[in-house]
C-alpha cells in the first residue's frame, strides 16, 4: 500500500459542523395514486370448454401455436415463444393489431417502461451532468493530496482521473503504483492484490456492462465509479491480517488509510473551485445517484466528518491526526457509533476458515463486516435485494443433509422474502430449504420487508420500484379472473417480478452493491357471434397507481436538482397519462363493469401509445429492448456470478369472462425470465447475452417457467 506521513506537510485540517446529505426522498418528491376497488369480475369454471370461447380458434391460428394446447384450457392461459422473435414491445403490440384479436397488456410491459425511463434518464444525468463535476472533484483531490505528499490519496485519485481524463498522467513518484492498478482494471480478470491500496480487489467488476456500453465516456465514467464506489479506506486493521484471519490489513495501514481518508473529509469543505466547495459538488454527486440508487451501505463523509469532530474538535493539527492514539481513540467511535456495511461485496478476498471440528461459523459473515468496514468516497449503495442474497448464501446458511453447501443464491430468494408464496413452494421443491439456517435466515429476511413502512418504501426511486414488484406478486382472490388464481399463475407472475427485478439490477449495476459469498476453506354461448372486444388489462390497477407515483417522483425530484431536459418532460407526461389510463381499465375490469369507448380505442392503439411516452429521439428501437442481463451476486468458491436476464419477449394468451357473459380469449406480448452462472472473468454485457440469445447456446428457462408454457 501507498502512504506515510514523513514528507506529509504540517497544516490544520477542518471538519465542518455538520455534513448533511438526504436520508430518503420520499417526503421530498413521493406522493401516492390512490387504487381502490372491490374485485368482482364474473367467473369462469376451470378447466374451460373450448366451445365456450367464441373467438378461441381465431386467436390459435392467428398465433401460428398449430392447435389448443391443454394447459391454456386447464389454466385459462398459457405463455408461448412466438414464430416472430423480438425484444421490443413497441413492435410486438403493432404486430398483434394486425390480427384483429383482443390485445392483453400484461404489467410487465408498464414496468418495461418504467425500466425505459429509468435506464435513459440515468444516463442523460450521468453523461451531461455528473461526469464533469466527478472529474473535477477528483482532479482538485488529487492536486491537493500531491502537494501535501499524501501519497495514497494522489494515487487514489489519480486512478478515476487517469479514466475521466485521457490526458492526465500521474506524478512519477506514484506512476507506477497507479498504472499498475489501471492495467488490472483493463484486464479485470478477477481477484487480485491492489497496488495502491495493498488488500485483494475484484478486478473483474469493472468490465462495462449495463447501458456503459454505449459510448466511451460512459465507459470511462463506469470504471471511475466502479473505482470510487469499492476501494475502502480501511479503519480496524491488526494483527494477524491477511484473507483468512483477523483482520484484512495491519493496525498501521488502517491508520494510514484512516488519517487519509480525513484529509479527503477535510478537503472537501475547505477546497473551492469557481466558488463552489468541492463538497458541494461531492453532495450533489452522491445525492443524485443516492436518488436512483440508494444509500452509501459504507461509511462515508458524513459520518468520518462527525467523528473527527467529536474526537478531534472542528479543526485539529495533522500531527494529530497521523498519531496513532488518535487512530485508535477514532476508531473506537466509530466502531461504537456507526453501524458498519450490511453486505459483504468481496473486499479482501475474505475465506471462511473451518474450526478443529471442521465446522464453519456463520458469524464469520458478521465479521466480515466488521474487518471492511472503513471509509468509502462514494460507496456503492444499500439495497435490500443484495443483503438478503448474501445472507442466504455460506456461511450465514450451513451444509445440507449431504454435506452440500450453498454457494450461489437464486432470484427465488428475492421473491421469497417479498412474500411469494410460488417462489417459496420452488425452493422447496428444489430442496434449498434442507440448507441449515435456510428457513430461519428467509423467515427473518420477510420480516424484514414486512416492517417497511411507506417511507421506507419511497426512500429512493430504487424502493419505489421495488415496491411496484412486490405489490404485482401480491395473492390474489374471489373476484379476479380465474385464470389468476392458479397455481400457474403464480408462476407466470413470479417470472414478471424476477425479470422487471433484473432490470433494476440492470440499471443500477454500477451503483448497487452487490452481495459475495466468502470462499469457503478447505478443510354455453349466445345465438349470435359476437364481437372481440379491444382488449384486456392485467387487473392489477395497484401497480399501474404504483408506477404512475414512481414516475412522478422521478419527475419531481430530477426538477429539483436541475437535470431534467425539457424535452423529456413531455414524455413522462405521456407515460403518466398511459399508467392512469391502465389503472382506469384495471379498475372496470376488475369491479366487473364494461370499459368504455375511450379505453377501447387506447387498447386498439396500444402500440402507437406506447411508443409516444417510451421512444427516444429519432430512434423507436435503441433502448427498448427487453433482453437484458446483470449479474447480481459473486461466489469467490467457484469463481462465478449469478446472470439474471429479461429475454426475448414471449405471447400469453389469456381467457375471460366479459361483462357480458362471453367468454373471450386475448393475445399479448409478456416478459421471459433467466438465471445461470457464469465465470466471474467474462461478466455479460447485453451485446453478449442478445448473441446468445440469437444463437444455439441460449440457456434453458427455469424448470418452473415450463409449467405454464407450451
Amino acid at each position: 500500500m501507498l502512504g506515510s506521513n514523513d514528507n506529509i506537510q504540517d497544516e490544520e485540517l477542518r471538519f465542518p459542523v455538520e455534513v448533511n446529505v438526504v436520508e430518503t426522498f420520499a417526503d421530498r418528491f413521493f406522493e401516492s395514486v390512490e387504487s381502490s376497488v372491490l374485485p368482482n369480475m364474473a367467473s369462469l369454471e376451470l378447466p374451460v370448454n373450448p366451445e365456450d370461447v367464441f373467438n378461441l380458434d381465431d386467436v390459435i391460428n392467428v398465433s401460428g401455436i398449430g392447435r389448443i394446447p391443454e394447459v391454456l384450457l386447464e389454466n385459462g392461459f398459457v405463455v408461448y415463444e412466438p414464430l416472430y422473435v423480438t425484444n421490443n414491445p413497441i413492435r410486438a403490440y403493432e404486430l398483434i393489431e394486425t390480427w384483429g384479436q383482443p390485445v392483453y397488456v400484461s404489467a410487465g410491459i408498464p414496468l418495461h417502461m418504467l425500466h425505459i425511463f429509468f435506464d435513459q434518464i440515468l444516463q442523460d444525468v450521468e453523461e451531461n451532468y455528473l461526469y464533469d463535476d466527478l472529474e473535477i472533484v477528483c482532479r482538485s483531490l488529487y492536486e491537493s493530496n500531491f502537494e501535501r505528499g499524501c501519497n495514497l490519496n494522489a494515487a487514489f485519485f489519480a486512478v478515476p482521473l487517469s479514466f475521466l481524463d485521457s490526458e492526465f498522467a500521474p506524478d512519477q513518484s506514484i506512476a507506477e503504483a497507479v498504472n499498475a492498478e489501471i492495467k488490472l482494471i483493463e484486464e479485470h480478470i478477477g481477484f487480485d492484490d491492489s497496488p495502491v491500496m495493498g488488500y485483494r480487489e475484484d478486478y473483474s467488476q469493472y468490465v462495462p456492462r449495463g447501458h456503459y456500453t454505449s459510448s466511451p465516456g460512459l465507459e470511462r465514467y463506469f470504471k471511475a465509479m466502479m473505482w470510487l464506489g469499492r476501494l475502502t479506506f480501511i479503519l480496524n486493521g491488526g494483527e494477524p491480517n491477511g484473507q483468512m484471519v483477523e483482520y484484512i490489513v495491519s493496525e498501521e495501514d488502517a491508520r494510514v488509510m484512516t488519517a487519509s481518508a480525513l484529509y479527503i473529509v477535510s478537503d472537501l469543505s475547505e477546497i473551492e473551485y469557481e466558488g463552489e466547495h468541492l463538497l458541494d459538488k461531492w453532495r450533489r454527486i452522491y445525492e443524485i445517484t443516492a436518488f436512483f440508487a440508494g444509500f452509501a451501505d459504507d461509511l462515508s463523509v458524513p459520518q468520518y466528518a462527525c467523528a473527527a469532530r467529536e474526537t478531534a474538535g472542528t479543526t485539529a493539527d495533522s500531527q494529530l491526526i497521523w498519531s496513532m492514539d488518535f487512530y485508535r481513540l477514532f476508531r473506537n467511535y466509530v466502531n461504537s457509533n456507526f453501524a458498519g456495511p450490511a453486505i459483504y461485496s468481496g473486499t479482501g478476498e475474505l475465506i471462511s476458515m473451518p474450526d478443529e471440528q471442521g465446522e464453519f461459523d456463520p458469524n464469520d459473515l458478521q465479521e466480515a463486516f466488521l474487518k471492511t468496514t472503513g471509509f468509502r468516497f462514494l460507496g456503492q449503495r444499500y439495497t435490500p435485494d443484495s443483503e438478503i442474497l448474501g445472507k442466504l448464501v455460506f456461511p450465514a446458511v450451513g451444509a445440507n443433509p449431504s454435506g452440500n453447501r450453498r454457494f450461489m443464491p437464486s432470484g427465488l430468494d428475492i421473491a421469497a422474502a417479498f412474500g411469494s408464496e410460488a417462489a417459496i413452494s420452488i425452493l422447496e421443491e428444489r430442496g434449498d430449504f434442507e440448507f441449515a439456517s435456510y428457513a430461519d435466515s428467509l423467515e427473518s429476511l420477510r420480516g424484514m420487508i414486512e416492517e417497511y413502512s411507506p417511507a421506507n418504501w419511497h426512500a429512493t426511486l430504487y424502493m419505489s420500484w421495488l415496491h411496484c414488484i412486490y405489490l404485482l406478486q401480491q395473492d390474489k382472490g374471489e373476484g379476479y379472473p380465474d385464470f389468476m388464481r392458479t397455481d400457474a399463475w403464480e408462476r407466470h407472475t413470479l417470472s414478471n417480478f424476477l425479470a422487471s427485478w433484473a432490470m433494476l439490477r440492470h440499471d443500477t449495476i454500477l451503483y448497487a452493491k452487490q452481495s459475495y459469498t466468502m470462499e469457503c476453506g478447505s478443510a354455453a354461448g349466445p345465438f349470435e357471434e359476437p364481437e372481440p372486444s379491444a382488449g384486456f388489462v392485467e387487473p392489477v390497477p395497484e401497480v399501474y397507481a404504483e408506477l404512475n407515483a414512481t414516475l412522478q417522483m422521478a419527475q419531481r425530484g430530477l426538477r429539483e436538482y436541475g437535470v431534467l431536459d425539457s424535452s423529456i418532460e413531455g414524455r413522462f407526461r405521456n407515460a403518466c397519462s398511459i399508467m392512469t389510463r391502465l389503472q382506469d381499465i384495471a379498475e372496470r375490469e376488475l369491479a366487473g363493469d364494461v370499459i368504455t369507448s375511450e379505453d377501447a380505442d387506447f387498447l386498439k392503439g396500444f402500440a402507437g401509445n406506447l411508443e409516444s411516452a417510451i421512444a427516444w429521439g429519432a430512434s423507436t428501437t435503441e433502448g427498448l429492448e427487453t433482453s437484458l442481463i446483470a449479474d447480481v451476486h459473486t461466489d469467490q468458491n467457484s469463481g462465478s456470478v449469478l446472470e439474471v436476464a429479461s429475454g426475448d419477449l414471449d405471447y400469453c394468451i389469456v381467457i375471460y369472462r366479459r361483462p357480458d357473459g362471453n367468454v373471450e380469449a386475448a393475445v399479448g406480448p409478456v416478459l421471459s425470465y433467466y438465471e445461470f452462472t457464469w465465470p466471474m472473468s467474462d461478466r455479460l454485457t447485453d451485446e453478449a447475452w442478445r448473441e446468445m440469445l440469437s444463437g444455439d447456446d441460449t440457456p434453458e428457462r427455469p424448470l418452473w417457467a415450463k409449467e405454464y408454457m407450451k
